[in-house]
């Protein structure tokens, strides 16, 4: 996964492990998130979620997840 933020004065890439963002102990964590904003899930279908996202990486590497350029010309995008 990588997050690139590009401004006038910045230019940050931050390349993180796929591993390190996407595991059980993540999926767990994202679970007991969204459980208290209301949402049902459980961390059996987080997990699946999780390993399907892996999964996804294998096959379609860099996939673009979200692009954001404003009007001052900041530029923000996380790929898979």
């Amino acid at each position: 996964m990588r997050i690139i933020v590009k401004d006038k004065d910045t230019n940050l890439n931050l390349p993180l492990p796929t591993g390190l963002v996407v595991n059980r102990l993540t999926a767990r964590v994202a679970c007991a998130a969204l459980k208290k904003q209301g949402v049902p899930i459980t961390q059996r279908q987080m997990a699946r979620l999780m390993k399907e996202w892996r999964r996804f990486r294998r096959r379609y590497p860099r996939w673009t997840l979200v692009e954001v350029e404003s009007h001052e010309g900041e530029h923000v995008k996380i790929e898979l």
